[in-house]
């Protein structure tokens, strides 16, 4: 049912579309802290390695978090109280704090 005054909705692949634009999404921001954290080490130092491993870990959290939208979407219940936007701020959260580690890489070398 669409929430839109409780019509269903019409058959398509919108729901798919969305939940591998959510993949790609936690592809890329896993790609991205490492290649960002493996580039700056030298520069930067081992702390950026804390980078990379967050950028993993978030990037996981993001596939995780579209495999239970798109379940949501087809009937399945989902655990506990909505997000309420938390996974926009995490994400450009650690996009910013990827494109400031790259910066300061570049101030710095």
């Amino acid at each position: 049912m669409s929430p839109v005054a409780g019509r269903p909705e019409p058959p398509g692949l919108a729901n798919e579309r969305t939940a591998l634009a959510w993949q790609r999404t936690a592809l890329s921001v896993v790609v991205a802290a490492l290649v960002v954290a493996r580039l700056t080490i030298g520069r930067v130092g081992l702390g950026v390695v804390l980078l990379g491993a967050a950028g993993a870990v978030l990037g996981g959290w993001v596939a995780l978090e579209g495999l239970a939208r798109y379940r949501a979407r087809h009937g399945e219940p989902r655990p506990g109280p909505g997000r309420g936007g938390r996974a926009t701020l995490l994400l450009t959260g650690t996009v910013v704090l990827v494109a400031l580690t790259e910066l300061a890489a570049l101030l710095l070398g």
